[in-house]
């Protein structure tokens, strides 16, 4: 898994606007990202990219919160 990969998915569901959808391209991203940071491993030379992938896990967690609080979908909170 690239870095290219997981940000396309991440930058998918960060503007899903339809709850299926959306709970699906997190998932996804989800998924992407842990198997980039499985490919990282202790690569050195990726803080900048590990701490966009903090960032993209925060923002999932948020959005997931976000949409479950208003009851826009089922997804479940971390």
């Amino acid at each position: 898994m690239s870095e290219r990969d997981w940000r396309e998915l991440f930058g998918a569901a960060i503007i899903e606007l339809n709850p299926e959808i959306l709970k699906v391209r997190v998932e996804r991203a989800e998924a992407a990202i842990t198997l980039r940071l499985e490919t990282l491993g202790k690569e050195a030379g990726s803080v900048p990219e590990r701490q966009a992938i903090v960032d993209a896990l925060s923002s999932l967690r948020l959005l997931k919160s976000t949409r479950n609080q208003s009851g826009h979908s089922n997804m479940t909170p971390c």
